[in-house]
């Protein structure tokens, strides 16, 4: 009996548990209405371009947007690309390439056109919901990376006459050009390289080497023929300082680093010379003339300031290519990778790299540019993106152009400016239309307050000694790429 009544409460349960088996297998699953896209790439293509699926896109859902931010290197053949995209189970996504349309999800190996924009239909897993999407491959149609001089403009230096020598320097933030004009020497101030100089014609007692004249954090200061010394704080007004000279190397804050020569020997010297201090001979290695101006700067791993200097010719009239380090104490030789060379233009700017997974970095990059060699006026750059440790013979992309003659002696000035800035009084060559680019690094505009660095390269000399009368105006393409829209 009890057996039975056991078999009677099993059947009762499964009769009960039946109905609502039945009622959950009739239920309907929730479809998704999502019509996001959640993920979008290019599938890899090495016939196209390496790391092509590296290629980062933004996806926009505000406004149906999807595009490169930092857009393919010129040239690229985007013609014939395969895409991968990712949704929240949407039942269709229709792709539009020229007069056809297909469903990715039933095909995702199709090549597409990307020469154009192309829609992108996305449906929902109801079905009830659809968002359509504009799919833009950006492609530089100028090389991003290229020094580009041309279509930024040119000009005469200020003032009038025939110009024989010229020097141009930053001064507590501004501009003055040294210059002798018709045997006139002439001072031309101004804010701005491109802005009204205020010219001053100087009543010098003395000769001057300009190529001789260096600044300090409070005064400038030069030789005259004879290598007597004199200084100013104002570049009008000039002081014999009753010392004379082999050469000025340059200046590390407001200490002079000078040269002199007993006859026999050169030593490392100071104006003012330090209390105790006794000149240091200098190594045989050492250039005496035709160095480029000193670099400073302030290393991420020295608490003091550093100066560089490169090329020139030693004592014994040997020609050299060497950079040579100063750290507020002492001179070494850093680096002989540079060919030889005297009257270098040694500054410091930006380039850009871009890695594997298309991340591109700016650098900080010194920059050395033309110079003598006992030959020729040589054109090349050379640049270091690691202070000067490593040198290699820069990009094509850097060179300067065919229209900019070669040159040694040459000034330059980084001056910060607004975005793709021109000049009507300032005349132009080559001029290629800036086209809309896009860009990670930085975004500039014509209405953002930040600044973009322009070169300005004043002067240089020939071979023969003649001096250009020209001020050269030059940029990195994509510092001057509109941002995104």
């Amino acid at each position: 009996m009890i057996k039975f009544l056991k078999h009677i409460a099993i059947l009762l349960l499964v009769v009960c548990i039946m109905p609502s088996c039945k009622k959950e297998d009739k239920e309907t699953k929730a479809l998704s209405e999502s019509v996001r896209i959640s993920a979008f790439s290019l599938q890899a293509d090495k016939e196209v371009l390496d790391n092509l699926e590296n290629v980062f896109f933004t996806i926009d859902l505000e406004n149906g947007l999807i595009y490169n931010a930092d857009s393919l290197p010129k040239g690229t053949d985007v013609s014939k690309l395969k895409v991968k995209i990712t949704t929240d189970k949407a039942s269709k996504v229709n792709i539009t390439d020229i007069d056809s349309t297909f469903d990715y999800l039933k095909n995702n190996n199709v090549p597409i056109n990307l020469n154009f924009p192309r829609n992108i239909e996305v449906i929902s897993q109801s079905g009830m919901h659809k968002k359509n999407y504009q799919l833009k491959v950006n492609v530089h149609k100028l090389n991003p990376d290229q020094l580009y001089w041309g279509g930024v403009q040119y000009a005469r230096l200020p003032g009038e006459g025939k110009l024989s020598a010229q020097k141009t320097v930053k001064f507590q933030e501004l501009i003055y050009c040294f210059m002798t004009r018709d045997d006139n020497h002439m001072l031309a101030i101004a804010p701005h390289p491109a802005e009204q100089w205020q010219i001053t014609e100087l009543a010098l007692s003395f000769t001057p080497n300009w190529l001789s004249l260096h600044t300090s954090v409070d005064a400038f200061y030069i030789l005259d023929t004879d290598q007597n010394l004199y200084t100013s704080t104002d570049g009008i007004n000039w002081e014999n300082t009753g010392k004379s000279y082999a050469n000025i190397v340059g200046c590390i804050g407001s200490e002079l680093l000078t040269l002199t020569y007993d006859g026999t020997n050169y030593y490392h010297d100071k104006y003012p010379q330090p209390e105790g201090y006794s000149p240091i001979p200098l190594s045989p290695q050492f250039p005496v003339t035709g160095f480029s101006d000193m670099l400073t700067y302030n290393s991420p791993w020295l608490t003091s300031p550093q100066g560089m200097i490169v090329g020139g010719r030693t004592a014994n009239g040997e020609l050299t290519g060497a950079m040579w380090g100063y750290d507020g104490n002492s001179w070494a030789m850093l680096s002989d990778q540079i060919p030889a060379r005297e009257g270098a233009t040694f500054f410091s700017f930006v380039t850009f790299f871009t890695d594997d997974y298309w991340v591109t970095s700016e650098l900080p990059t010194w920059f050395i540019l033309g110079g003598f060699n006992d030959n020729s006026t040589l054109r090349d750059i050379w640049v270091s993106n690691n202070y000067g440790i490593n040198w290699q013979k820069a990009e094509e992309t850097l060179m300067l152009p065919g229209y900019i003659i070669s040159r040694g002696n040459a000034s330059v000035v980084v001056c910060d400016e607004p975005r793709n800035t021109t000049y009507a009084t300032w005349q132009s060559v080559d001029m290629l239309p800036l086209p809309q680019d896009y860009r990670l690094v930085r975004t500039y505009s014509s209405t953002s307050t930040q600044l973009v660095p322009y070169i300005y390269m004043f002067g240089g000399m020939s071979s023969d000694d003649y001096t250009f009368d020209q001020v050269w105006r030059g940029t990195i393409n994509r510092l001057r790429f509109d941002p995104i829209p």
